[in-house]
């Protein structure tokens, strides 16, 4: 008798334990199903079987799930798969233009591994970071397009101290940067923020004045490996720093570009804002990468027309 309990219970527990996890993780499943058939996809593509090649410094942009990337990688002409370190890349042409598109899943060490890989390997002249992100700005809606005239990584700070039991604020710190390399200084140095670069910053907001689908605004663009869900606590970097939205790549694939010196920008479009709801939107990823492709049109006539392309 004993032993057919044990058994029960065994079974009730491992019929009960599924139901449980898929209660803790609900809120990242639809970002989970977002990038589920990543492989699947990219094996439907021609794959490389040499060393990348082109006349001209490709652009790239990046995004760390397919429901960031696949519209992109749909827009390219004569699209080859690459596979660094497990990492996956696309090469092609958009508007005649050589484009790269990396999947750099997700989290600010995939970013910043993949962005040092692909400038390694794709010497791209410029480098788009898009994709969704929530919101910390109460005004801003689902859909609205953030250029991030900054980015910052919203971990990367100094508590004061506290003694045992004495509680946590988190309002009592000091922003410590992340290290980049500072050409005037030949050394790595901390930064609190890093700044887009003024050329792409300036062709996503002429991309926007041409065309009045998107809503379109500069922000600053918060960092970091969480999904924050505290309204307290988005509300104190909103106010603290001016953070218009929060994701997990922007910040670390800008300090490689500030390390590599490459012209950067990230773009960032509202899939969430607790502030109005917690309702979580992937489909938004598409209209954000239609949008980074007007811009990357816009960039790429000015090259061309100015004759810079290398």
């Amino acid at each position: 008798m004993k032993k057919f309990f044990a058994l029960l219970l065994t079974a009730l527990f491992l019929l009960t334990a599924p139901a449980q996890a898929q209660t803790v993780t609900h809120i990242d499943a639809a970002a989970d199903r977002a990038g589920e058939s990543a492989e699947k996809f990219y094996a439907t593509l021609p794959q490389a079987t040499g060393d990348y090649k082109s006349r001209r410094r490709p652009i790239l942009i990046e995004g760390a799930m397919n429901s960031e990337t696949g519209t992109l990688v749909r827009a390219l002409k004569n699209p080859v798969a690459y596979r660094e370190l497990n990492w996956l890349f696309v090469a092609g042409t958009y508007k005649n233009y050589p484009v790269v598109v990396v999947r750099t899943e997700q989290g600010v060490a995939n970013a910043a591994a993949s962005t040092a890989l692909a400038i390694r390997k794709f010497n791209p002249i410029a480098v788009i970071n898009q994709g969704t992100a929530g919101g910390h700005d109460p005004a801003l809606k689902i859909g609205d397009i953030i250029v991030g005239a900054s980015t910052f990584d919203y971990t990367a700070v100094k508590t004061a101290y506290t003694p045992r039991g004495a509680g946590i604020d988190i309002t009592q710190q000091k922003m410590r940067g992340t290290y980049a390399y500072d050409e005037a200084t030949k050394n790595f140095q901390p930064r609190a923020e890093y700044r887009a670069d003024p050329t792409l910053f300036n062709m996503a907001f002429a991309a926007a004045n041409r065309n009045g689908s998107f809503n379109v605004v500069s922000g600053v663009i918060a960092t970091g490996n969480a999904w924050l869900q505290g309204i307290d606590h988005i509300a104190f970097l909103h106010e603290r720093y001016g953070s218009t939205c929060e994701e997990m790549e922007t910040c670390a694939a800008a300090s490689v570009c500030q390390t590599a010196g490459v012209p950067f920008v990230g773009i960032r479009i509202l899939s969430d804002n607790i502030n109005i709801n917690r309702d979580y939107d992937p489909d938004t990823g598409v209209t954000c990468q239609e949008f980074v492709l007007l811009v990357v049109e816009q960039y790429i006539d000015a090259i061309v027309n100015r004759g810079a392309a290398k």
